[in-house]
């Protein structure tokens, strides 16, 4: 159990700025495409 806390912690250290970083990334690819086929 003494694992548990540290593990948890690095997860959201590492984890929430690499999910951004793809959520950014998804949006632009999704903007980019979205402006290519229809104009909003």
């Amino acid at each position: 159990m003494d694992f548990t806390v540290p593990i948890v912690v690095m997860f959201l250290i590492v984890g929430i700025p690499l999910r951004n970083k793809a959520i950014r990334e998804y949006r632009k690819r999704k903007k980019e495409k979205d402006g290519k086929e229809q104009d909003d």
